[in-house]
């Protein structure tokens, strides 16, 4: 990596771009990752000569500073931590460079296709992923013996340890981020995609019969199942599972430092695949580097994003943060950390939130439709859902 590296400044510098002027790279990220960030700079300076400078911004901002001040040459060089469902802005707004000549056969092949798929918008590459994020079934060891091999088998666990003192299996069942895994895996879907891949926004599928499938199941989990109870939301199932009186809970990795200081002794799954053998999916989300096309040190800014999404780099990052690489080859090198391994292959099945602008519409209707499906048992499923997805569409 350090010869490929080197080459490209070479070619870079024949080319007549001036080296070594510094690079500043504006991220989001924070504790461990921001950590291991500065070191990855730091050392990419000492090898090479380019000074770095690493400057904390939180997304809001970081995306305002880059659409307004990125024209005028006074924005970072590189943006770190930019989830893949916000990139649209940042390419519509002319502030990311398309980064297909940068990435090379090898690390392109190296990447799960969900995170190739989200990096990707109007053909072009936006940005260089880095990791993945999204949940899985979180299990409290302590409670629960066997892991359920079928998502039916894991209702009926679930009910079995749903007693005067502790609940079998919880989410945030009125999230449409969370509840999505539902919708998704019973044949729904957000916006629907042509041959190539590319979402196709006027294709709606949340109120499809897939999608009221999967309504339906999650009302189920609450009415007919009494795994539950009216007026769970994050906070709440969250914080039983961390008292020890919850066996399972659908969540992200984000929650992991919680239990651990809680004592608890979890491991995480996959969410059980149907009887039928349909695998649960749900959303998952990707974070990379996008590099600034009004950058004055476009190679420099270049090659450190190659720099910081090599292997090397990602097997380090994970060791240190506990973020799951983006890269197939970086995720096996770190297969020994059970956290890190098991929302890896959580995530093998799951689909990336759409990028693309108008997924900005479906979280208000999504989310009132839960609310309205949860709110009583008589609810009308199809009714909820098919609104949602005529207010999504603007009818």
């Amino acid at each position: 990596m350090r010869k490929l590296v080197i080459t490209c400044l070479a070619i870079f510098a024949t080319a007549g771009v001036a080296l070594g002027q510094g690079l500043t790279i504006w991220t989001t990220v924070s504790d461990q990752t921001l950590e291991w960030l500065q070191a990855e700079a730091t050392t990419f300076s000492n090898a090479f000569g380019v000074p770095t400078n690493v400057v904390k911004l939180d997304l809001g901002e970081l995306k305002q500073q880059a659409l307004l001040a990125a024209p005028q040459g006074q924005a970072g060089d590189l943006f770190v931590g930019v989830p893949h469902d916000q990139i649209a802005e940042f390419a519509l707004g002319g502030v990311a460079a398309d980064m297909r000549s940068f990435a090379t056969s090898a690390y392109l092949a190296d990447l799960s296709e969900q995170a190739r798929n989200a990096y990707a918008f109007q053909g072009n590459l936006v940005g260089l992923p880095m990791w993945v994020e999204g949940p899985a079934l979180i299990v409290n060891n302590d409670l629960v013996d066997t892991i359920p091999a079928t998502y039916e088998e894991l209702i009926e666990l679930a009910q079995s340890l749903t007693t005067d003192e502790t609940f079998g299996f919880m989410f945030d069942a009125g999230n449409f981020y969370f509840a999505y895994g539902w919708i998704n895996t019973f044949g729904g879907y957000v916006f629907g995609s042509d041959a190539s891949g590319s979402l196709i926004p006027d294709d709606i599928g949340i109120g499809t019969e897939g999608a009221i499938r999967g309504a339906q199941a999650i009302k189920d989990l609450q009415y007919e199942h009494g795994l539950i109870p009216a007026g769970t939301n994050y906070d709440v199932a969250n914080g039983i599972f961390i008292d020890g009186a919850l066996a399972m809970i659908y969540n992200g990795p984000w929650a992991i430092s919680q239990y651990q200081a809680a004592g608890l002794d979890v491991s995480v799954h996959p969410m059980p695949p149907l009887a039928d053998g349909t695998p649960f999916s749900g959303f998952m989300g990707v974070q990379g580097v996008l590099l600034n096309p009004f950058s004055a040190q476009r190679a420099d800014a270049a090659n450190f994003a190659k720099w910081i999404t090599r292997t090397d780099a990602q097997v380090s990052m994970a060791q240190l943060s506990g973020r799951i690489p983006a890269s197939i080859t970086a995720l096996a090198q770190v297969e020994g950390d059970p956290f890190i391994s098991g929302f890896g292959e959580a995530l093998l099945d799951s689909e990336p939130m759409p990028n693309v602008p108008q997924m900005s519409n479906v979280w208000g209707p999504g989310e009132s439709a839960l609310s309205v499906i949860l709110e009583s048992e008589g609810s009308d499923v199809a009714a909820a859902m098919q609104r949602a997805a005529s207010e999504i569409r603007g009818d």
